[in-house]
């Protein structure tokens, strides 16, 4: 018996699994030798202390945690020593539960109810209920490996069971085994997206890929030395390569290793998530790299004590900290507040002379503010750039040119805009050489919260993970998802006429939702198909333009999310998470709950 957090008293309740005479005997757990802490360079050019990242909630845990798992409304980390894990509520800030699990190892996740914890010293995987968070079955699968990861999806729970190459699958339904699939020797990591199972192999230096519905390996993906951990989201399949440090973009549908990222964080142990428009890395001294997914680069890393593992919640970034007995919580966009990155880190790369090599970078802005001035900034790389250049912007059919200045090795122009809308611009050399055109939209909200006059939500607040829609995929508004964004626009079921946006401008569109999600003045999302190839609708979350309402709520669907029957069910799906999960007091549906000619026709709200 142990005592949760809060004076709760827990009782583990066991019910035993048995094991069939002829399944053979588990082989032994791997444990991941003791050596010698490894040099870690990191980034230098981006390092920042870790003193700079303050928390928006820490966590105490018994023991050292390390594996996260995370629930709409729940958190699980597991201490290996303690043989504990520990539940975390994302609401109330507070450790609201511990269950006995031996020697708990190899990740963690929940799934069909439960969290799934793998055990090394028992050699089977617990099932928790996360109702009582009371153990209720114990599946007799074995992990091939202390340091490793368990995944879900397809209906099954799959976990590397062998480290001479095999990956189980287990039926939740019966907690039996469904299948067990041959892979390269040194698996460890499983993780499941975009409608398969990859497993990276440390031994091999390579990602099995695991068809669900054959059971069947139907690709083996080279990536960088020692492949671990693994993540999936923003549009890829991620590896954190342990013999360099480096970081594998694996593209799910073409199934080839895109980039390899340097990060400077080799050794053993570490972590990788991804979300929030990028991909996030921790390791022993390094707690957290962040890399730019678009751009595939390090755009912070922070240095100092800390870091085990690293998940992201919609807005939040997850660390636990085993040294010091904790979690920490804080807001992804912290990370852009406390230290802003370059914007060389965005910009665009010119090729003024076609000689195929970049000669001006040139700021790719992600929003602009209307009656406020706007910097441009430009930077020669060659000297086919010149040193003179000037800004050609349009605005609702408007024309201006506003020349560059010089300020060290960079060149500024300030524009200022008095309407909304979007600021097609280019910069050009004093020979008439131009880089190509950018779009910049200015924000979907009042400009009092877009300029943090006004909060729209709460100081801490981190987006609540959104409601399960059948098999369609929540994905933030953001750049990474131009194509499928963009052809939804154009077959949008309330779409008459030509389209009124170009794909240019909805790339504008796209960068400034995702700044807004990260500054919480604004939470945009598409609705994607399980394969993320095709967006069938959105829903926008925004501040009230009008008096007497805390937020509104839009949702659209594609003629062929029509087809599918998604809008009344998405509609009652927000409906209730918006109710339940949001910070408001009052929203509203417009052209839902009342005609939109009467909605226009309300009062407007009072700036603060």
């Amino acid at each position: 018996m142990r005592r949760a957090a809060g004076g709760v008293v827990l009782l583990a309740l066991t019910v035993l699994v048995p094991v069939a005479a002829q399944q053979p005997a588990p082989a032994p757990v791997v444990q991941a030798p003791a050596a010698a802490p490894v040099p870690k360079p990191g980034v230098p050019a981006v390092q920042h202390p870790m003193a700079a990242i303050v928390p928006d909630a820490e966590y105490p845990i018994i023991g050292s945690p390390d594996w996260l798992a995370m629930g709409e409304n729940q958190v699980w980390t597991n201490s290996r020593a303690a043989d504990l894990v520990s539940r975390m509520d994302p609401y109330t800030n507070e450790t609201v539960a511990t269950v006995p699990v031996r020697n708990p190892c190899s990740g963690l996740i929940i799934a069909e109810g439960t969290l799934w914890a793998p055990s090394c010293a028992e050699k089977v995987v617990y099932r928790i209920d996360t109702t009582t968070n009371m153990v209720v079955a114990k599946v007799p699968v074995s992990p091939a490996h202390n340091e490793g990861g368990i995944a879900y999806g397809a209906g099954s729970v799959w976990l590397p069971s062998d480290p001479k190459g095999e990956v189980t699958r287990i039926d939740p339904a019966t907690n039996g085994v469904a299948a067990r699939i041959t892979v390269a020797p040194g698996s460890f990591t499983a993780v499941f997206g975009y409608g398969r199972v990859w497993v990276s192999s440390t031994e091999k230096h390579l990602v099995s890929v695991i068809h669900p519905a054959t059971n069947a390996v139907i690709a083996e993906i080279p990536v960088d030395t020692a492949p671990r951990f693994m993540a999936v989201g923003e549009g890829y399949v991620w590896t954190l390569n342990q013999g360099r440090g480096s970081v594998t973009k694996i593209d799910p549908h073409t199934m080839t290793a895109v980039a390899t990222i340097e990060v400077g964080v080799p050794g053993g142990g570490g972590d990788i998530a991804a979300g929030e428009g990028a991909v996030w890395v921790t390791a022993r001294d390094i707690p957290v790299s962040r890399i730019d997914v678009a751009t595939e680069r390090v755009t912070h890393q922070f240095v100092g004590p800390g870091g085990d593992a690293i998940r992201v919640l919609h807005g939040s970034v997850w660390l636990s900290n085993g040294r010091w007995s904790n979690v920490w919580r804080f807001q992804a966009s912290k990370l852009l507040h406390t230290v802003p990155e370059s914007w060389t880190v965005r910009a665009k790369r010119a090729d003024l002379d076609g000689d195929g090599a970049a000669d001006l970078l040139v700021e790719d802005l992600p929003v602009w503010f209307p009656g406020q001035p706007t910097t441009f900034r430009v930077r020669p790389l060659s000297s086919a750039a010149g040193t003179s250049f000037v800004l050609r912007t349009t605005l609702n059919g408007t024309s201006a040119e506003v020349p560059f200045v010089r300020d060290g090795d960079d060149y500024r122009a300030a524009f200022t805009g008095s309407e909304p809308r979007w600021i097609h611009y280019q910069a050009c050399t004093a020979t008439g050489r131009c880089a190509e055109e950018l779009v910049v939209a200015s924000p979907t909200t009042p400009l009092d919260v877009a300029l943090g006059k006004t909060a729209f939500t709460p100081p801490a607040f981190a987006a609540p993970r959104p409601p399960v829609v059948g098999a369609f995929v929540w994905n933030i508004l953001e750049p990474t998802i131009l194509a499928p964004d963009y052809q939804a626009l154009l077959d949008r079921t309330d779409r008459t006429g030509p389209p009124s946006i170009t794909l240019a401008q909805d790339y504008g569109e796209l960068k400034r939702h995702e700044w807004e999600f990260q500054h919480h003045t604004a939470f945009a999302y598409g609705i994607l198909s399980a394969d993320r190839q095709t967006e069938l609708g959105c829903v926008y979350i925004n501040p009230s333009t009008k008096a007497g309402y805390d937020a509104t709520v839009r949702l659209w669907v594609t003629r062929q999310g029509a087809e599918a029957g998604l809008d009344p069910v998405l509609e009652k799906a927000v409906r209730a998470w918006v109710k339940a999960r949001w910070p408001f007091t009052t929203v509203a549906f417009p052209g839902r709950d009342m005609p939109m000619t009467e909605w226009n026709a309300l009062p407007a709200r009072s700036a603060s």
